[in-house]
């Protein structure tokens, strides 16, 4: 551990300032392990590796506390839920793929289908014209030739 010197700044808030030169900063966890945890630790920022890090365990006073475990727990729910939401988001995306998918393969069904039908009616009306052309009345009389 590095040796720290105590510097009253603001008034109860002490800040240390340790061997590597910078001051220690005070943090609250927020993890599952050690949830509203205080600790204090050097800036992460710097040049200078310094791996200090002390708990202070000192409690909140008063409401602070109850406050703290409340935010905590909403937030775990609300990380949870917006989980649970992107999980979704993932499945209703899938479906949808698989709705165009099939909206596009029934589509290429209806114009072969379309197709078809055209050839088919083209295919009758010359079967009806090469029909009547050879059909020839005579006198009143229907011949076919």
């Amino acid at each position: 551990m590095a040796s720290r010197s105590a510097n009253s700044s603001r008034g109860s808030s002490a800040r240390y300032v340790y061997d590597c030169g910078l001051r220690a900063r005070m943090y609250t966890s927020c993890s599952l392990k050690n949830p509203e945890r205080r600790f204090y630790t050097c800036s992460q920022t710097s040049d200078i590796r310094c791996d200090y890090f002390e708990w202070y365990d000192r409690e909140f006073e008063g409401r602070h506390g109850e406050v703290i475990t409340h935010l905590n727990s909403r937030r775990i729910y609300l990380e949870a839920k917006i989980e649970l939401l992107e999980e979704k988001i993932v499945q209703l995306e899938v479906e949808l793929a698989t709705k165009k998918e099939k909206k596009v393969t029934r589509k290429k069904q209806v114009q072969k289908l379309m197709k078809f039908g055209c050839f088919v009616i083209v295919l009758l009306m010359d079967v009806m014209v090469i029909k009547m052309q050879r059909t020839v009345n005579v006198n009143g009389w229907q011949y076919i030739m």
